[in-house]
């Protein structure tokens, strides 16, 4: 009867072993403590040389002024800097050292040839304000359209309408490229090696001077167009005839369709390593003169060749 009292007025309570729904069967489990971590100081320490961060903390760098740099860098930390600026300073020192080479080589062709340019044309270089050089104008004779290509013009003479020179160099200011350059040309044919050379094309008039000589009216227009009126195209007999240095030959008459039409023939007046490419013998012995087999032979190995055409370079495709 006592224990019917506490229990309607609550003053039991069931024990965790009687808790309710808990069936006798799984009353072990229901009472089993929970499992406590093990301490284990070889994982730990395991753990530790896997992330070296994580034991030791990297020491702060101590505050300095922005300019003191002395104090927070030292000279390993430039090592890149040490190798990448000499190298440019080197690459500049050549370029300058090539171009005033080259600018010099120039100037010395300029000093040898520009006295015999100006007796034999009226006009030589490119004057200033439209006035020319040998008229006492400001210009000059070569300009530089590139660090190893200079070029100068020269007009005023009978029957020729003017002469275009240009003189290539070699590319001092970059070495690289030279070398480059010269390394393909062993192993290729159709890569040339780097050389110096000279080139003058000269235009003669031909007949042509209603498309050479500008006119400043429609009344000289008109006066030229009546003075030309139902002659041929070339005032010249059509050929074409070279003299040629042999090494050069196969490759002219690849690259050039003019010369391609000729036939090659030794000369007496010329050397052993120069040939005449004609499409006629009367033209060579009107054009080939005892001076101009002197020049050629004087000139040796700097002489590659000498063209007189009516066709031209390339060939035509109608």
């Amino acid at each position: 009867m006592g224990d019917f009292i506490k229990d309607l007025f609550g003053g039991s309570k069931p024990t965790p072993s009687q808790a309710p729904g808990v069936e006798d069967d799984f009353a072990d489990y229901a009472s089993a403590p929970s499992p406590s971590p093990i301490y284990d100081p070889s994982a730990s320490s395991s753990a530790a040389a896997s992330f070296p961060g994580s034991a030791t903390l990297p020491t702060p760098v101590p505050y300095t002024k922005w300019y003191r740099v002395w104090e927070r860098a030292s000279p390993s930390d430039f090592a890149a800097e040490a190798v990448i600026i000499p190298f440019i300073f080197v690459l500049a020192a050549l370029h300058i050292w090539g171009r005033r080479k080259n600018k010099r080589k120039a100037d010395v062709w300029t000093a040898v040839h520009a006295p015999i340019l100006d007796r034999e044309f009226a006009s030589v270089g490119f004057g200033a304000n439209g006035k020319a050089r040998s008229e006492g104008g400001e210009g000059v004779v070569l300009k530089e359209k590139a660090a190893n290509e200079f070029t100068t013009y020269a007009t005023g003479r009978q029957n020729v309408a003017f002469v275009d020179f240009k003189i290539k160099l070699l590319k001092r200011y970059n070495p690289l490229s030279l070398v480059i350059e010269t390394i393909i040309s062993f192993f290729f044919e159709s890569m040339k090696a780097p050389q110096e050379r000279l080139e003058a094309t000269s235009y003669a008039f031909d007949a042509r001077e209603k498309d050479l000589v500008p006119v400043r009216s429609k009344a000289e227009l008109d006066a030229k167009e009546s003075r030309f009126k139902g002659l041929p195209n070339s005032g010249y007999d059509a050929c074409v005839w070279a003299v040629v240095h042999k090494e050069q030959m196969k490759t002219l008459r690849d690259e050039r369709y003019d010369v391609s039409l000729t036939a090659t023939k030794d000369h007496k007046n010329l050397p052993q390593w120069a040939s005449v490419m004609s499409e006629s013998a009367e033209i060579t012995e009107t054009l080939l003169t005892k001076e101009l087999a002197g020049a050629v032979e004087k000139a040796g190995d700097a002489f590659e060749y000498l063209i007189v055409t009516d066709q031209p370079i390339d060939k035509p495709t109608k």
